[in-house]
Parts: structure tokens; sequence; C-alpha cells
């Protein structure tokens, strides 16, 4: 059950296209008042396999909660560990689905979806999947950055997105 934390901490992230753009180009975008720029900029960066990109996007003290315990994380060292693993398993064929994106208001961004990717689990590559929520706050600097994040397993039984 492990594995699934370490995915599940690292899926919520994962965009549905090949694109990979330059960290400036994450920056940029995670800059601008777009929702839909802004949540590309945050799945940009898991596609780099890089856990220092990835957590660059994480405000300081975020609270994530993962799908292999129960109770939330503001541990940046846990979760930098986490990440590190996740990429470590060669995530790729990423597929979100539902996606939501809300602005709340102009320093507030929830986004929420479903995430199927292959990833190598053991000897094999699996599809693996996850229901993600994140809420992104505007910083003083003008980066949008994760405050928190939920992750949890699909019901035993669903149909891959």
């Amino acid at each position: 059950m492990r594995h699934w934390m370490l995915i599940a901490t690292a899926a919520l992230l994962l965009p549905a296209c090949d694109v990979q753009k330059t960290p400036e180009a994450n920056q940029a975008a995670a800059s601008s008042d777009d929702p839909a720029a802004i949540v590309a900029s945050v799945e940009d960066s898991w596609r780099s396999g890089s856990a220092e990109q990835a957590m660059a996007l994480y405000a300081p003290d975020a609270v994530v909660f993962s799908t292999g315990t129960l109770a939330p994380t503001r541990d940046r060292n846990i979760v930098t560990r986490e990440t590190a693993n996740f990429m470590a398993m060669k995530p790729a064929d990423f597929v979100v689905t539902e996606r939501n994106s809300q602005k709340l208001d102009d320093d507030t961004l929830v986004s929420s979806g479903i995430v199927g990717f292959t990833a190598q689990v053991g000897p094999a590559r699996q599809m693996l999947r996850a229901r993600f929520t994140q809420v992104l706050q505007r910083q003083s600097d003008g980066r949008w950055l994760i405050v928190h994040e939920h992750m949890s397993l699909p019901p035993t039984g669903a149909p891959l997105p």
C-alpha cells in the first residue's frame, strides 16, 4: 500500500499532454491570472522528472493528505521524499479527466479531477489512478503555490479514466 501513497502524493498534478515546458515558462504561467495556465504550470512541473521542480510549486507549510496515511502532513521533508520516490517510478501516459478549475477569488484557485497514468511498480508497468483536489493561493510575489492537497484512491472496481 505504500506505493499508493507515493503515487497519490504526486499524481494530482500530472498533465494530459506530452509537452514539457522550461522551469522559466512554468513560473511565468504560475504567475498568470488564467486558471487553465496556472493548473497547466503545476502539472508541467511533474513532467520534469525533478522532485525539486515539483516541490517548488508547494507553499512551505502546505497541508498534504496522501492515500497512504490517515493524517495530513505539513512536513516538507516527507512530501519531498515521497515526490522523489514517485519520480523514480517514471510515470508516463498521463490522462486527467473530470478536471475542475474554480477561481474562488483573485488569490484562490481550486483544482480537482481524476488522473490516470502508467508507472513502474515492482517488476512491471501498471496503469494507476487517483482523485485529487488542490487549493492554490497567489503569493505576495505573484506566484501561485499549492497550500492544500488532498488525494484519494478511486472506489474498488471503478473503471479507468
